[in-house]
């Protein structure tokens, strides 16, 4: 691995720490985070490891309560301040917290674009468990963005480390900070220190190979956004395949269809919301959380009525979007991520009937305007896969792969009794079942023609149908 060089030089302190005597006793230790003059190194700046459950914090307070801070800026930093909160979650920042926070964003600031001082920081602050996969995660990204970069691994190395510095920003401000609870339905926050839609989009079209990738039917993305701009909802039947999949529209339509992506409301389970890796990424994006059955098996029976009360604010959530209108909704009938088979073989999970009874019920309500429904195929998988096994603990290993990626729609369902789905219907067929097996076939059919674009080690063609996505997020 090649050696990096530091280009940062500090010419004055970027921050100091100090106590002084209050009234009642002796003056206490000095606590310091301090970058000397002249200094290069990440660790030049001084963090000191706290054992608090949490994991580690960028520096120990003294409990004087009378403790003067006195932080003077480098010129190269920017320090941001602490994240506001949303409407609706109430902040309970000490100043303790705001303190730590600034200081890791100070010390990203200015050291926060190179691999040495990302490796640093997770190896401070980050649990033990988080270290080791933060840091497979970053070793296996660099490695991704080192092919996408033709073999340069000193830029791959200066791109991935500006990519982290901002995810550990994230990260940092739910471990020090307030962690944000996700509402029933949570509006992506582009506003305030950081902007998570774009940090959501730098990293995973960071992974994507635009020369092998493919829109299916293109043609009927406009349809759908002329549709919206009619004030009438839109509802995406698709399969799962990455975690990453919400990112997946917004990268691929944006050339084509600006803006479009931005509009979609994914209906997001309770994984996304609370591993820390992956609430960064959720919080750029539009949701209506749900707490999956599957997940509650093992709750209590408190948590679980809580859990049940969310998951009916979420649906009521859901029903208003419907009456008002314009909206486009994402979801997973398959209610998981598709995996391989034990043979290598990839393909759409099954779809739960119940999940599109739901979408088509809400629909047919007297209130909710006109609504219009499309099978949509994601070959995402081999971008960021999923573990070989289904639940298991929060904070699963990560890999990314560089590869092409791909969507295809299939042309809008007539969900009703008088739909092509139902013709051919004997007495006694289940309804349900029927038209989510035809959704589904319409899925596999454009998967079919979409999924070989990920394979790295295949000839790069264009089916019949698809189109190369124009790739405008850089």
């Amino acid at each position: 691995m090649a050696s990096i060089s530091m280009k940062v030089t500090l010419k004055q302190p970027v921050c100091v720490l100090s106590s002084r005597r209050d009234s009642s006793g002796p003056s206490r230790p000095r606590s310091s985070a301090v970058a000397k003059a002249g200094a290069t190194d990440p660790k030049a700046l001084s963090f000191r490891r706290m054992h608090a459950q949490g994991g580690l914090s960028a520096v120990s307070l003294p409990r004087s309560t009378s403790r003067k801070a006195c932080i003077t800026y480098a010129s190269a930093a920017n320090m941001k301040p602490p994240s506001t909160k949303p409407e609706g979650v109430a902040p309970s920042l000490s100043a303790s917290a705001s303190l730590k926070l600034a200081l890791v964003n100070l010390y990203l600031n200015v050291f926060g674009g190179f691999e040495g001082g990302i490796k640093f920081l997770v190896d401070t602050m980050f649990p033990e468990k988080v270290q080791s996969i933060f840091s497979g995660l970053f070793a296996s990204y660099k490695q991704q963005v080192t092919i996408s970069m033709k073999g340069d691994e000193a830029a791959a190395s200066s791109k991935t480390a500006v990519i982290f510095r901002e995810l550990i920003r994230a990260i940092a401000g739910q471990m020090i900070g307030v962690p944000y609870k996700f509402p029933s339905y949570h509006t992506a926050i582009r506003e305030g220190p950081i902007d998570y839609f774009k940090l959501g989009n730098d990293y995973v079209g960071t992974l994507i190979n635009y020369e092998r990738s493919l829109m299916g039917n293109d043609h009927l993305w406009v349809k759908i956004d002329q549709q919206l701009e009619a004030k009438e909802n839109v509802v995406l039947f698709a399969n799962h395949q990455s975690e990453a999949d919400a990112a997946f529209i917004p990268l691929l339509t944006q050339g084509a269809h600006p803006g479009l992506g931005e509009k979609v409301v994914y209906i997001a389970g309770d994984r996304v919301v609370t591993d820390l890796m992956s609430k960064p990424f959720s919080m750029g994006r539009n949701l209506l959380c749900i707490n999956s059955k599957k997940h509650m098996v093992s709750d209590d029976s408190a948590t679980k009525s809580i859990k049940m009360r969310q998951n009916i604010a979420t649906l009521k959530a859901m029903e208003k979007l419907m009456q008002e209108g314009g909206h486009c909704i994402w979801i997973a009938p398959s209610g998981g991520r598709d995996r391989r088979q034990a043979d290598g073989t990839l393909a759409p999970d099954q779809f739960d009937p119940s999940s599109i009874e739901l979408m088509k019920k809400f629909a047919s309500k007297a209130k909710s305007k006109p609504t219009h429904f499309y099978p949509l195929a994601m070959a995402t998988y081999d971008t960021m896969p999923p573990p070989t096994s289904i639940g298991g603990d929060l904070g699963e290993v990560r890999v990314v792969t560089y590869c092409g990626c791909g969507l295809s729609l299939a042309d809008e369902v007539d969900v009703s009794n008088s739909g092509q789905w139902a013709k051919g219907l004997q007495e006694g067929d289940d309804t349900a079942k029927v038209l989510a097996s035809h959704i589904y076939d319409k899925v596999c059919t454009e998967y079919a023609k979409i999924g070989p674009c990920m394979a790295n080690d295949t000839p790069s063609v264009i089916p019949d149908g698809c189109v190369r996505p124009t790739q405008s997020w850089k």
